[in-house]
C-alpha cells in the first residue's frame, strides 16, 4: 500500500510554516495586495520607487504612494497616471524650504526632520487602512519606524551603490577577508560616510543606526539599484537583493517622450549630431558662477544642450533664448536617455560628473574607475553638504575639455555599454515587484535575526589564545 507524502511543499510557498511562526499573515497567491510606497517628495528618490510601483500595479495589485503634502502638486499627477492612488501626508504646512531650514538649524540632512514629520501621518495612514506592506525608500525612516511598530512586513529600497549600503552599514568589505587557526579577519572599506559616521557629522551616525537596525536584523528586505561592473561583485546577505535598474521599457519611454513632450522631441530632431544632457538633482542649488561655467564650456565644446534647470537658477543664465539650449525646470531624464547614474548605464551613456553630496561622491568614483566618465573638474572630497563645490573647482574651459574628451574617445561608451548589458541580468523593476510580491505574501520574518554583540573580553581572551597558539606552533616548527 502506498502512501503519499505527509508534507508538500510547491513553488516555494512556505505559507504554513511562516503562519506558526509569526503574526504577519501569509495571503492566498491569487488575492490581490494593498502595498503602501513611502518616500519624502524628492525626484531621485521618489522616481525609482514609481517605477517599481508601476510594475506592481501591473501585477493586479492596489498601490497607495504616500507622500508629503507638499509634494503632492509634483508626484500626485504621475502617481495617478500609473494607476496609483496618491495620499498626501499632512506636516502642518512644510514646504521644502522649510524643511532645509530645520536641517540647517539642527546641524543634519533634511532626512532628520523628515523623521519626525512624516511619523505620525503615516502611522495614521497605516491604522486607518493598514497595507499588506509597505515599502519604503531607504531614508524614509519614519515608515520603516511605523511598519515594525505595528507589524507591517518592511522591504527598504536603496537607487545607490551597494558600495554606499557597505559604507553606511559598515559592512567587510569581502575581498580583505583571510582566515587562520580558526579566526576571520576582514576590514570595511575607508569612505568619507565612516568618516561622517565616526564624528556623527550632520547626523549620519543617526542615519547609519537606523539602516542598521531595520536593515541589518529587522527583517526588512533591500532592494538595491546597482549594476555589477558597476558595483564589485561580491557575496550578499539574503536581505539584500540587486536588482539593477528599474527603468521602463525603451519602447515605453520613447512613446512617452513622443506623446508628452513634443516641444523637446523637436528639439532632439534638429540635434543629428546629438545633444548633452546637465541634470544636478532636486536638492542641489547651484551657484552663479556654477550656472555660468556649464553654460559657457558647453558652448565652448559646441554642444546642442538639455538642461534641468531649477527656475531660481535660471536667473542666473547668460542667455536664456540661445537657440542650441533648451532649458526647462523637469525634464523626463529616464526618456530621455532610455536616479541619473543608473540611466545613463543602461542608455550607455558616459558621465562628466558632478557629485555634490550623499552617494553621488562615490557613484562618480565608481563611474570615472569603470572608464564610464570623467570629473567636471576638481572635486570636493565630498560629505552632507548640498554644494562643497567653491568657485574655481570647475570653469567653462574645465567642462569644455572634459566633454570633448568623452565625445572624441569611443571608449567610455564602450565602457558604460558593457554595464548595460550586464545590468539587464538582475531582472529590474519586474524583479523587484516580484521580491515586494513574496514579501507581503508570506512576510520577512525569516529575514529577521538576533543581534549577537560581542563581549570584549571574549574578544581579548581570543586574540590571546590565538596569539599563544602561532607562538607554539612557531616553536614546534624550530
Amino acid at each position: 500500500m502506498s502512501r503519499g507524502p505527509s508534507v508538500v511543499l510547491h513553488d516555494s510557498d512556505y505559507s504554513d510554516y511562516y503562519e506558526k511562526r509569526t503574526t504577519q499573515p501569509s495571503r492566498s497567491s491569487s488575492s490581490s495586495l494593498n502595498i503602501a510606497f513611502v518616500c519624502p517628495p524628492l525626484s531621485g528618490h521618489m522616481i525609482p520607487l514609481l517605477h517599481i510601483a508601476d510594475a506592481v500595479v501591473k501585477r493586479g495589485h492596489r498601490v497607495r504612494v504616500l507622500c508629503c503634502d507638499y509634494g503632492e502638486a509634483e508626484f500626485a499627477p504621475k502617481a495617478k497616471k500609473l494607476g496609483c492612488e496618491f495620499e498626501a501626508l499632512d506636516t502642518d504646512g512644510m514646504t521644502a524650504e522649510k524643511v532645509h531650514e530645520l536641517a540647517e538649524a539642527g546641524g543634519t540632512t533634511p532626512f532628520a526632520p523628515l523623521l519626525r514629520l512624516m511619523e505620525a501621518p503615516i502611522l495614521a495612514a497605516c491604522e486607518r487602512d493598514r497595507p499588506d506592506l509597505i515599502v519604503a525608500d531607504f531614508v524614509t525612516f519614519a515608515a520603516s519606524k511605523v511598519a515594525l511598530q505595528i507589524d507591517i512586513p518592511l522591504v527598504v529600497n536603496v537607487p545607490g551603490p551597494l558600495s554606499m549600503v557597505n559604507s553606511l552599514l559598515g559592512l567587510m568589505d569581502s575581498s580583505t577577508h583571510s582566515a587562520a587557526f580558526g579566526f576571520h579577519f576582514g576590514r570595511t572599506t575607508f569612505s568619507m560616510f565612516s568618516v561622517l559616521a565616526f564624528f556623527n557629522i550632520k547626523g549620519v551616525r543617526d542615519m547609519t543606526k537606523h539602516l542598521g537596525e531595520y536593515i541589518g536584523g529587522r527583517g526588512a528586505l533591500t532592494l538595491v539599484q546597482t549594476v555589477w561592473g558597476l558595483d564589485r561583485p561580491q557575496p550578499l546577505p539574503p536581505s539584500i537583493v540587486v536588482t539593477g535598474p528599474v527603468l521602463p521599457s525603451p519602447g515605453d519611454l520613447r512613446e512617452t517622450l513622443t506623446r508628452e513632450y513634443p516641444e523637446l522631441r523637436t528639439f532632439l530632431k534638429g540635434s543629428p549630431t546629438g545633444v548633452v544632457l546637465v541634470t544636478t538633482g532636486s536638492l542641489a542649488q547651484l551657484y552663479p558662477w556654477q550656472v555660468e561655467a556649464i553654460f559657457h564650456g558647453l558652448k565652448q565644446a559646441k554642444c546642442r544642450v538639455v538642461w534641468g534647470l531649477k527656475e531660481a537658477a535660471q536667473a542666473h543664465l547668460p542667455s536664456s533664448t540661445d537657440p542650441d539650449f533648451y532649458i526647462s525646470k523637469w525634464i523626463p531624464q529616464a526618456a530621455l536617455l532610455q536616479d541619473s547614474t543608473l540611466e545613463c548605464v543602461v542608455a550607455s551613456k558616459p558621465i562628466v560628473a558632478i557629485p555634490f553630496f550623499g552617494d553621488q561622491p562615490e557613484n562618480a568614483n565608481l563611474l570615472v574607475g569603470a572608464g564610464a566618465g570623467e570629473y567636471i573638474g576638481k572635486v570636493p572630497a565630498g560629505g552632507m553638504d548640498m554644494n562643497p563645490y567653491k568657485e574655481g573647482d570647475f570653469t567653462a574651459k574645465t567642462v569644455a575639455t572634459a566633454v570633448a574628451k568623452i565625445m572624441a574617445n569611443p571608449d567610455y561608451t564602450k565602457a558604460v555599454a558593457k554595464m548595460a548589458k550586464s545590468s539587464r541580468a538582475s531582472g529590474g523593476a519586474e524583479a523587484a515587484a516580484q521580491q515586494i510580491e513574496w514579501a507581503a505574501r508570506f512576510g520577512t520574518c525569516q529575514l529577521h535575526y538576533p543581534l549577537k554583540r560581542t563581549n570584549p573580553l571574549s574578544g581579548l581572551l581570543l586574540a590571546a589564545a590565538g596569539f599563544a597558539a602561532l607562538v607554539g606552533y612557531r616553536l614546534v616548527r624550530k
